[in-house]
């Protein structure tokens, strides 16, 4: 095909002109963005498709905790089992709670968030930003969910985790490939009140600095989905006024509640305030349940999250091999052990048949 020499000069200098009009490098991946849009996410109406429901589907990756840092790995890891998400566990305040190990936040973005964001964008994953902490001192992991004896954050340290967000929404607020900032892990032994005001400030301070993303905002019994209507219900339509980009969040193990409770919960409370739902961690507790109760619990949760379109991220990845007769049952001693060995994330013979049924195609610049 000939084309006149003048109509391809002219080509080429509009195109270069463009390009020099973006406003910002993000707007070259304006496609990629994914926002709360009613009860649902949506993809950028820029990209392939237009407008259209994204369901996010993933894993949790608490990196160098439960797994040694291997982000390309885990990335393609992804990829392979269909899901379009990541969960990064992070900290603002001190690593994986610990008092000894203080953070120094721009660090931490530097050197512990960003190649994380940096390998699932180039595998065209999105990522949550986690800040997995519990608004208060650290817990006693084996009672994880239980009444705990560690103090609430006092003012100060309300403050620094506030500061500390605000310097993580300011970097990454152009970036399309973070989902959005999930502000707090798990509150709890806090009444509603004041979680829904503590979280509300740290909302607030985010949008002063980036109005773009998602912000997910968890309940104050341990993110129990029966928290979320007695912690978000007077405003859950109206806290991120006048962005409205925010989505609610739940975590559920076995025996926490039953699968048919929590779907009754989750979807009363999306249906009655017209806003998505998220469950951003929930799995198998192998340690102290039994096989057939964590199957059951898990198949039932699963099953939900297909009937109602609602996303999930299944905790927590612990080694980039499938073997869903592991881990070791410590209850009914059944699977290879001891001593305990894993699953990639337990069972993988239930979630990942589902992550490829569920999540939503990745999304695609037009053409």
């Amino acid at each position: 095909m000939n084309i006149p020499r003048a109509l391809l000069l002219t080509s080429i200098w509009t195109a270069s002109l463009s390009a020099e009009l973006l406003p910002t490098a993000w707007a070259e991946d304006d496609w990629a963005w994914i926002r709360a849009r009613g009860a649902q996410f949506v993809t950028s109406p820029s990209s392939e498709g237009g407008e259209r429901p994204f369901i996010p589907v993933g894993i949790g990756y608490c990196r160098d905790v439960i797994i040694k840092a291997q982000d390309e790995e885990v990335m393609k890891f992804c990829r392979s089992h269909d899901l379009n998400t990541v969960r990064l566990a992070f900290y603002t305040r001190f690593f994986n709670n610990k008092g000894d190990r203080p953070i120094d936040i721009e660090e931490h973005i530097r050197t512990f968030i960003d190649p994380v964001v940096q390998a699932a964008k180039k595998e065209g994953l999105h990522v949550i930003l986690d800040g997995h902490e519990y608004l208060s001192a650290a817990i006693d992991e084996a009672t994880a969910r239980q009444k705990q004896k560690s103090r609430l954050w006092n003012e100060d340290e309300i403050q620094q985790w506030t500061d500390a967000w605000k310097k993580v929404a300011a970097h990454y607020k152009d970036e399309p490939f973070v989902l959005g900032y999930e502000i707090m892990n798990e509150p709890h032994d806090i009444d509603p009140a004041d979680a829904r005001r503590i979280l509300t400030r740290c909302l607030k301070a985010i949008r002063e600095v980036d109005q773009k993303h998602i912000v997910f905002l968890s309940n104050c019994d341990w993110s129990h989905a029966r928290a979320m209507e007695k912690t978000w219900g007077d405003v859950a339509s109206t806290v991120d006024a006048p962005y409205h980009n925010v989505a609610f969040t739940f975590h559920e193990y076995p025996e926490d509640n039953n699968p048919w409770e929590v779907a009754k919960d989750v979807t009363a409370f999306r249906n009655k305030h017209g806003v998505p739902v998220l469950c951003t961690e929930f799995g198998a507790t192998q340690w102290n349940k039994s096989e057939t109760v964590c199957r059951k619990f898990q198949a039932g949760m699963l099953a939900f999250f297909a009937k109602e379109d609602v996303g999930w991220m299944v905790w927590a990845l612990k080694t980039l091999t499938d073997n869903p007769r592991n881990p070791y049952n410590q209850v009914d001693k059944t699977g290879l052990g001891p001593p305990p060995s894993h699953d990639s994330c337990q069972y993988s013979d239930l979630w990942a048949p589902v992550a490829r049924i569920m999540a939503s195609p990745a999304p695609q610049p037009a053409r």
